[in-house]
């Protein structure tokens, strides 16, 4: 490469070629190309000649920006490559993003964007915004390298001003582009899909046709919109009849939703309750003639979003069950392979005019925040810059669109509408009392719905209930001071007076509700409340016979205070309820203070009683359903550890099994302190959670203190039930596997062949323990090169595993795995892959795509693949598993460097085959 030396005072000059081991600091120019350029052979002529030329403003910019940001070289694509010689063009071609990656700073001349020079280099956005969004720079081709490569990126107008860069104008850029933040921040390309990145650059191209497209689809109707039509639906959407229509936010809607094609984006924010959902709902049924397609994704958790692009999918095979990238997918497997295949229909080319509503984003993934566990809505909304969205959040802070605040029903005739169709009362608009309760209640939907529920429940007069409103809100106003804004007293005092009625005439009800707070809001079902203590209050009892625990939460349904889940083919025990979480927040801040730690340990009995203690085909649904209420009750539990042991020692195996490892070691620690403390250090039990500490910090690759626990485990079954017992080898055992890990061979060799030789004395040779040291057995032998002896002894551990356990236990898949790498090492690709395919198949159908051991088989797929030379397979392959990794392990883990280390390399292979290409 050559750089335009900046030459006192101001000349120019071209650097020799430069190798890229000998590159000096440099800022490069981004721009587009106009007629008069100032060109490579240009430079060998009179300056007075060329600088004459119109593209010599843009170097005249960018002279004078790195002169005053301290650089002496520039690169300038115009001059510094010598187009007539095809050799080094095409050399350029194939480096201009390591060019634009080394660069110090990048500076995009927008030479349609103009700007009145002030003193203030901080200028106020709105004057060139349009002009910004419309620019010609975002619709070149290699906008996407020259945006995303750089470390800094600082745009210009045509004369001079700066505007900012791409870190402070990235809701912009984002909006424009369709990039998403991470990619802007510097993620590395590889952790995003070939398919996305291609859908970034696709984005350039296709910008200009929409326009076109739109008005071909009008004039020729149905030809595209037909080719991607799905049945509209609202089956799985919260919806309600007594929705009042705000004209003026749908109005609002209207203009920023319509498109000639390219991406529109409208996030509907306000106060829990208020009715962003049901908006949102009324412009999907008004205007579902204008859009070809129209889904609806729960975005409040993992599994609601999972769930939701599960069914999205299955609406669009319903449809179009030819759909290639839908077609062969197992909707029941990798979930994020479903959300990838989603996200892509919605990105093909000619499919512009769907609508997605994004519901329920209240836990976001904001920037500069400290809550990092929140969810990023760019990962799943499609890569290409089309199609209508709507976001429902609670916070003002999602800054992805065009927001629009929903504030209190302003009209009393419109919340005068909901109470009636609530309520099922007639002449409420012309009742003094009815019109008085509005006004109390302030425009607030949701408490609108529960004085209605109310109402519709109890034969009561509205002058009655306004009466107790009034009442109960004085009584709010005088007792719990410190209570949030002005909206959640009223709903707060709504709902008061409702739970005061429901206790008195079903007392159980109101238990249920108020237990509620030690669980999570979502997803509350029957079989879940079983607690084991025998002293606890009458009616928690009452509670586990099924045909009371019904009829309470149809009381709840009544009230208006729960929804009940839909039924489900593979629902695992029986079906659901759930709460709102404004509702939820009541039940935890006012009706449970104090906060009674009693039943917040019954609630931990039930939730750690329901961990499954073996693995089977539907243990992951199960265990699904606990984690939510699992982390709920743990973080509000205080004390209980000499009562609570087994409980925390169950929750550190679901911890554990659902890869929360934090939380996995907080459990397993307070189990210890429990049973130490009740049982004694040496008790069975307080050997048993020792043991899988040891195991759990293996994992964590924390070896000595895996070590420390190992050797404890080890020495007090030794004492107490001498070297042969089964828990005394389950130490040995994994010791031997820990000593692998520290490179230690002789020593773990030994330890394994200990615990194998005791394993079939006491158990047998087909228990599963035996077969456990038998597979470690075979690890050894695979590190220590042993081929042949590895292979033999895998065999025997799949045939038995199978014959034992099943050809799905996560035991068998493991040793399948296994046994895939052996075969690589073999050259026998083809047996390889097919254990490899196996492994993972079976992993995702038992265990969660990001389990341990399905991210290992994709790991060795991926290893595969880059042994095979199929670059891009295994780069999809190790793309997916540091997703997988960084997700369970985090970014320093040794298992996520690996991944990271196997990225680096292939994307130095793939340079080396391009430049020998370009060679």
């Amino acid at each position: 490469m050559k750089l335009l030396r900046l030459d006192d005072p101001d000349g120019y000059s071209l650097t020799p070629d430069l190798t890229p081991n000998n590159v000096l600091v440099y800022a490069i120019l981004s721009h587009t190309w106009g007629p008069d350029e100032v060109v490579f052979t240009d430079l060998s002529n009179s300056s007075s000649d060329w600088q004459q030329k119109s593209g010599y403003d843009k170097i005249e910019f960018c002279a004078k920006q790195a002169k005053k940001d301290g650089f002496q070289y520039v690169w300038v694509d115009t001059c510094c490559i010598d187009k007539s010689d095809a050799i080094e063009l095409q050399t350029a071609i194939n480096s201009m993003f390591r060019w634009y990656r080394d660069a110090e700073r990048c500076y995009v001349y927008l030479s349609d964007v103009s700007v009145p020079i002030t003193p203030d280099r901080q200028q106020n956005i709105r004057p060139w915004e349009a002009a910004l969004r419309q620019s010609r720079w975002f619709t070149r081709g290699w906008t996407l390298q020259e945006l995303v490569a750089p470390k800094i990126v600082e745009f210009y107008s045509k004369e001079g001003v700066w505007l900012g860069d791409k870190r402070s104008l990235e809701p912009l850029i984002r909006d424009i582009t369709g990039i998403p933040a991470r990619a802007l921040r510097g993620t590395p390309l590889v952790d995003f899909t070939v398919a996305e990145r291609e859908a970034w650059a696709r984005n350039r191209r296709e910008r200009a046709q929409n326009r076109l497209r739109e008005e071909v689809e009008k004039a020729v109707k149905g030809t595209h919109t037909n080719d991607f039509s799905v049945p509209f639906s609202l089956s799985e959407v919260p919806e309600t009849q007594y929705f009042v229509a705000r004209e003026r936010e749908i109005d609002e809607m209207r203009r920023r939703l319509s498109s000639d094609g390219s991406r529109r984006v409208v996030v509907l924010h306000g106060l829990g309750g208020i009715g962003k959902t049901q908006l949102a709902v009324e412009y999907t049924k008004r205007y579902r003639d204008e859009h070809t397609a129209i889904f609806w994704v729960n975005i409040k958790d993992e599994t609601s979003i999972q769930q939701s692009f599960t069914r999205v999918a299955r609406q669009i095979l319903q449809r179009h069950p030819h759909t290639s990238g839908l077609r062969a997918l197992d909707l029941q497997g990798d979930k994020e392979e479903v959300i990838e295949a989603v996200k892509a229909w919605l990105s093909l080319p000619d499919n512009t005019r769907w609508l997605v509503v994004y519901d329920n984003y209240d836990n976001p993934r904001l920037p500069n925040h400290p809550n990092n566990s929140g969810i990023d809505i760019n990962h799943f909304i499609p890569t290409s810059y089309q199609g209508s969205i709507i976001i429902t959040t609670r916070l003002s802070q999602v800054d992805i669109g065009h927001r629009i605040r929903l504030k209190k029903l302003e009209s009393i005739d419109d919340g005068l509408e909901i109470l009636s169709a609530t309520s099922a009362r007639d002449g409420l608009p012309n009742d003094m009392d009815a019109r008085g309760l509005v006004q109390e209640l302030d425009g607030l939907p949701l408490a609108l719905t529960a004085a209605g529920a109310y109402l519709r429940r109890v034969s009561i007069s509205v002058a009655d209930y306004l009466r107790l409103y009034r009442e109960s809100w004085a009584r709010l106003q005088s007792s719990t001071p410190s209570l949030g804004s002005y909206q959640d007293r009223t709903l707060s005092s709504t709902w008061q007076i409702s739970y005061d009625q429901m206790q008195e005439h079903d007392p159980l009800a109101a238990h249920l509700l108020r237990w509620w707070a030690y669980f999570d809001n979502e997803d509350l079902w029957f079989e879940l409340l079983q607690p084991l203590s025998g002293d606890g209050p009458a009616w928690v009892y009452e509670l586990s016979d099924e045909l009371n625990f019904n009829k309470a939460m149809g009381i709840l349904h009544d009230y208006g205070f729960v929804e009940p889940h839909d039924f489900s083919p593979d629902l695992i025990e029986s079906r659901g309820y759930s709460i709102h979480g404004c509702l939820h927040s009541w039940i935890i801040y006012t009706l449970n203070r104090p906060w009674d730690g009693y039943l917040n340990k019954l609630a931990i009995e039930c939730i750690a009683s329901k961990v499954p203690s073996q693995t089977c085909a539907h243990t992951w649904i199960i265990e699904r359903r606990l984690l939510s209420h699992a982390v709920m009750s743990c973080t509000t539990i205080l004390g209980y550890e000499e009562d609570l042991y087994w409980a925390f020692h169950n929750l550190g195996i679901l911890y554990m099994a659902q890869c929360k490892p934090q939380e996995a070691e907080n459990a397993y620690l307070r189990a210890l302190r429990g049973m130490e403390k009740a049982l004694g250090r040496d008790h069975n039990l307080t050997l048993r959670t020792v043991y899988n500490l040891g195991v759990f910090y293996i994992t964590q690759y924390k070896l000595q203190k895996a070590e420390d626990m190992l050797l404890r485990a080890l020495r007090g079954n030794e004492k107490v039930w001498g070297p042969d017992y089964p828990l005394t080898l389950n130490a040995v055992d994994n010791l031997g596997v820990l000593l692998l890990e520290q490179g230690k061979m002789k020593e773990a060799e030994n330890m394994v062949l200990r615990a194998l030789q005791g394993y079939e004395k006491m158990l047998g040779p087909d228990y599963p323990s035996t077969l456990d040291a038998v597979y470690s057995l075979g690890v050894l032998s695979l590190k220590q090169g042993k081929i042949k002896e590895a292979e033999s002894i895998f065999l025997l551990a799949l045939r038995v595993y199978e014959k034992v356990l099943g050809p799905d236990h996560p035991s068998t898949l493991d040793a399948a795995n296994s046994l895939g790498v052996l075969y690589s090492k073999q050259g026998k690709i083809k047996e390889a892959e097919n254990m490899h395919l196996r492994a993972l198949q079976g992993n995702e159908k038992v265990l969660e795509p990001d389990h341990p051991s399905t991210l290992d088989a994709v790991y060795s797929l991926g290893v595969l693949y880059s042994e095979q030379g199929k670059m891009k397979e295994a780069e999809d392959m190790y793309s997916s598993a540091l997703r997988g990794a960084k997700k369970v392990w985090g970014s320093d883990h040794p298992l996520t460097l690996k991944v990271v280390h196997s990225l680096d390399v292939l994307s130095s292979e793939q340079g080396k085959m391009q430049d020998a290409k370009a060679i």
